[in-house]
Parts: C-alpha cells; sequence; structure tokens
C-alpha cells in the first residue's frame, strides 16, 4: 500500500481485516494524508482541533490498533517490473516484495507559471493550507489568493480564522460556475455547509473577489510585493495590490500517477479535470494484474469519495486474493458503491472548477520560468517547437525541461500547455513527460553505504 490519506489507510484496514498481510509505506510521520494530516508539534501558535484532527486520529488509532504494518517517514524511490518497490526510509535504503500494489498516493498541485511565481514568498494554495491548518502559521500577514477550485476559498477562510488580511481572491473561474456547483452539493449537505461559510465570511468582510481573472505577473518592491491582476479575454492589468506579504496560487489538482506511468497501466485523459489519470474499474483495478490505484491517485474527488474508494479497493484485493468469494465482495460493497454513485455525481461537478485556468496554460508569457529546477523559460519551449519538437519528450531533450530534481511534477502542466498551443495539440496529444527512476534525489550515501576511502581497495600497480 503506498500511501496513508484516507483512502490508503481505508483500504489497508479493509485488507488486514481480511487476513493478508499488508504494509502501509507512507511519506509523512504519520498516515492522514493531506487531509487528516496529524498537528506538527512544531506550531507557532496553538493550533485548535477541528473535525479533520479528530478523523486523522480515529484513522490512526484503528491502524494502530490493526495488523497492517506501518513504514512511515518512508519514500517509494523506485519500482521493479514486478512490482517490488524501492523505498528510502529511517533505516536506509530496503526492497519490499509485493503480490498486490494498491496506489494511493493522492494528488499533486498544478501551478501557472507567471513572471515572478518563483519568489519564495508565492507559495502552493495546498502548501499554503498545511502550514495554516497544521502549523498554525500564515504565510504572511497581507495575503492574495488565487487560483482556480475549492481550495481557493477554504485557504482565503483559513488566512481569516488566524488573523490574517486577505487582500483580494483571485478566481480563474466563473461566478456561475460556483452557483452551478451550489445546486449540485445539495447532495452533499456537509461540503455544502462549508462553501456557504467560506462564501459568506469573505463577502461579510469586503473582499475583493475577481471572478475570471489570474494573476499576470509578482514583483518584488521595497515595501512586499506588487502583485498585477489580468482579467480574461482583457490586454492589460486590471488591478494591482502592493504591500503584500505572500501570495497563496494554485491551478486545481492531478492525481500522481508516476508509479502506475512507470509500471505501464493504461491511462486517459480526463478532459474535465485536466489530467492524466490511470484507466480503473469501479474496485480500483487498473489494465496491470495485482495493480490498483484509489482515491485520489485514481482521479480527482475529494476525501469522501475517497474513502470509499479505498474501502471497495480493499475488498477487491481481498477478492483477487482469495480471501472472499464473489459473494461476500458484492454484499460488502453493495452499500459503499451506492454512495460512491452518488457522491462521485457531485465531486465531477467540481472538476471544470478545478480545471478554470486550462486556457491559461496555452498562453504563458515568454519570459516566464516554466521548469524552475534547470530555469527554461516559456520562450525556450516555444524556440524547440518551431525547430520541430512535436510531444512533451522531445521538448525534454531538446531544452531540459523536466530534467531537475521535481522529475517534471511541476512544470509538466506548463510544457503541455506551451506546447500544445504552438503546435495546435489538444492536451491529450501533447502526453506527458516518461517518468524515470529514482523518482526523487537520493543522497548518495544510502546507495553506496559509508565509507573511508582507507577502505576502498587499491588494485595491484600495473607492471612497467
Amino acid at each position: 500500500m503506498v500511501g496513508g490519506g484516507v483512502a490508503g489507510a481505508t483500504a489497508a484496514l479493509t485488507i488486514s481485516r481480511h487476513g493478508l498481510p499488508v504494509t502501509l509505506v507512507d511519506e509523512q510521520p504519520q498516515a492522514g494524508g493531506q487531509i487528516f494530516r496529524a498537528p506538527t508539534p512544531y506550531a507557532r501558535r496553538h493550533v485548535p482541533p477541528n473535525h479533520e484532527f479528530a478523523g486523522g486520529d480515529r484513522l490512526r488509532a484503528l491502524l494502530a490498533g490493526s495488523r497492517v504494518e506501518t513504514r512511515p517517514a518512508t519514500r517509494v524511490w523506485g519500482v521493479s517490473p514486478r512490482m517490488d518497490l524501492d523505498v528510502l526510509g529511517p533505516d536506509g535504503i530496503d526492497q519490499i516484495a509485493t503480490r498486490a500494489l494498491v496506489v494511493a498516493n493522492g494528488a499533486t498541485e498544478r501551478v501557472l507559471p507567471f513572471p515572478g511565481w518563483t519568489d519564495p514568498r508565492v507559495i502552493g494554495l495546498a502548501g499554503a493550507s498545511i502550514l495554516l491548518r497544521n502549523a498554525g502559521t500564515l504565510p504572511g500577514r497581507r495575503v492574495v489568493v488565487a487560483g482556480a477550485g475549492p481550495l481557493l476559498f477554504s485557504v482565503a477562510h483559513q488566512v481569516m480564522e488566524l488573523g490574517g488580511d486577505v487582500v483580494a481572491v483571485v478566481d480563474a473561474g466563473r461566478s456561475g460556475d460556483w452557483l452551478r456547483l451550489g445546486t449540485a452539493l445539495v447532495r452533499d449537505p456537509a461540503r455544502l455547509r462549508l462553501a456557504v461559510q467560506w462564501m459568506t465570511r469573505l463577502r461579510l468582510a469586503g473582499i475583493p473577489i475577481h471572478h475570471r481573472a489570474h494573476i499576470a505577473a509578482v514583483h518584488a518592491a521595497t515595501d512586499g510585493l506588487s502583485v498585477a491582476v489580468a482579467k480574461a479575454g482583457r490586454p492589460g492589468v486590471a488591478f494591482r495590490y502592493d504591500d503584500v506579504d505572500a501570495v497563496a496560487c494554485g491551478h486545481g489538482l492531478k492525481p500522481a500517477t508516476l508509479l502506475t506511468r512507470t509500471l505501464g497501466a493504461r491511462h486517459r485523459f480526463d478532459g474535465a479535470g485536466g489530467y492524466w489519470e490511470p484507466e480503473t474499474d469501479f474496485s480500483g483495478r487498473t489494465s496491470r494484474a495485482g495493480l490498483y490505484a484509489t482515491g485520489d491517485a485514481a482521479g480527482i474527488r475529494g476525501a469522501a469519495v475517497a474513502r470509499l474508494r479505498g474501502l471497495i479497493t480493499g475488498h477487491a484485493v481481498a477478492l483477487d486474493q482469495g480471501a472472499i468469494t464473489a459473494r461476500d465482495f458484492a454484499r460488502l460493497t453493495r452499500h459503499p458503491r451506492m454512495l460512491l454513485r452518488r457522491l462521485d455525481h457531485v465531486s465531477r461537478t467540481m472538476l471544470p472548477l478545478l480545471n478554470a485556468s486550462a486556457p491559461l496554460f496555452r498562453a504563458i508569457p515568454d519570459d516566464a520560468i516554466v521548469c524552475r529546477c534547470e530555469r527554461v523559460r516559456a520562450a525556450t519551449l516555444r524556440e524547440a517547437t518551431a525547430t520541430g519538437a512535436r510531444d512533451l519528450n522531445q521538448v525534454k531533450a531538446w531544452t531540459r525541461c523536466g530534467m531537475g530534481p521535481c522529475q517534471g511534477r511541476m512544470c509538466e502542466d506548463g510544457a503541455r500547455g506551451v506546447l500544445a498551443a504552438s503546435c495546435d495539440l489538444s492536451p491529450e496529444e501533447a502526453g506527458s513527460f516518461t517518468p524515470r527512476t529514482p523518482f526523487f534525489p537520493l543522497p548518495l550515501a544510502a546507495l553506496t553505504g559509508t565509507f573511508a576511502y582507507s577502505d576502498i581497495p587499491l588494485p595491484k600497480a600495473a607492471p612497467l
């Protein structure tokens, strides 16, 4: 099991209850994922408890009382063709053999490149949310919140909760999209209450909310950041905000597909969400036998759907391993499948909001850095397409975009947008980077072990 969030932990517990041995590998020190992330002990101030902390505590207590073997603070850096995992944990390098592999490593954030986005005071919405919720720390006193999707208003609300000033909310979506979402959320009262609470508080505080807008540029000034905001379809700068301490910016989420792509599972492009996702059946089975994807790793749907997906995938693994019968499986998944259909409909309504920035990825300014690791600008990518590059891997080879430590996780969407616009391709036709091992930089000592130069055997001198 890769990932200890809602889906991964639920699937692991379910498989374990069917009597099968389960090892859960998670990058975080404690299970819980992003939604149920445990509060950091290094918080600058007291973080008041909330329902998410309580849910995380319950999940961790269930894991602690189960037979699931947990491997916290452990990262997967490679996977063999037989689906054995190469991991790096507190005790160094290890390999975990698998009979079945469940990928539940959640989602990664998309950020639209613009001039100034590499300033350290510009952070992702997801990162800002972790800082606010789990560390009780403001990214700055005066914050501009920008991007797309529900996390936009969640982060703005969290900034206000901690006493910060939300200078403005810059939303790539249309106001009408939010009204349509409200209608769909009638089926999900808990999320509807939260959405109404966030929007009402922002409106009552008189905070400017700009729909169909995006950040055109961020410039460092003597008194902080100067943030230029543009409106869709209008040339030039529509609004400018000065004396800004931080910008929290994110343009939706996408499934983390590094493992499933490396293992050769079939993927499809979800046009509504604007991302690649593994092809799965309702139980999370991929096109490769023994490989499953569940939770947001199988498509962005949120925590409620992730829990149900994890539960069903857990039963499917038990069925495929012979621990339960097909009749048991049908009985155990009947009610979860019914709930899943209802909540999945609501969650899919959110996808256009998460993907509202899609046109902006095709119009990244020439001087914007797309690949932070290798400092490759949009103009360099356009030069590559002008001289014949026609897919993302060609662009990567010619420009080094995507060759840095992040393996293209930060720049792939921007590079895809530039390529698609330059060559008149759809995002699906533009494709994606080929994943490479190791998935992240490894300490050399972890691979070689520690040694002194005196330990190195020297060959005998060759005769003259």
